[in-house]
């Protein structure tokens, strides 16, 4: 996916959330039922976020954030690839909510730089909305996962 402008940013990041849903899905069978849990409650979450995403399209600023989505995806360009869970290795919830909390990372640095450069007052409130909404979800998995590893 090519990514130009801040409408291709929210197809993109509906598209993130949709891919992790389903590396999530890829892996479930082949965890123990512990873990299993685990990602069953990450891939219902990312359906969620993709879901909650689709209503944020409309935003005012489009020729500036198109100039600053572009930039950011050229000088960026390992956003578009999507990396994959390894299923070459050993599972246990450390290294899921790493590779959770480092694949939301990229997400989150990307809604920070778009921020900083929204011009408009309509466009920082779209974009803080999304900005929290990305920080909040991955903010619940990671609790979320710090009880499911007490258990």
């Amino acid at each position: 996916m090519q990514v130009k402008t801040i409408k291709e940013v929210y197809d993109w990041t509906v598209l993130f959330h949709t891919q992790m849903a389903a590396n999530f899905y890829s892996v479930k069978d082949i965890l123990d039922e512990h873990n299993a849990m685990l990602v069953d409650y990450y891939l219902n979450y990312e359906k969620k976020l993709a879901e909650d995403l689709v209503g944020f399209k409309a935003i005012t600023e489009i020729n500036t954030l198109d100039t600053y989505s572009y930039e950011y995806f050229a000088e960026n360009p390992d956003l578009i690839t999507f990396e994959d869970i390894s299923k070459d290795q050993q599972f246990d919830e450390k290294v899921i909510q790493n590779y959770l909390s480092s694949q939301h990372q990229k997400v989150i640095e990307l809604y920070k730089y778009l921020l900083e450069r929204a011009e408009t007052d309509n466009g920082q409130e779209k974009l803080e909305q999304i900005l929290e909404l990305e920080e909040q979800g991955l903010k619940q998995m990671m609790q979320s996962t710090n009880r499911h590893m007490d258990m």
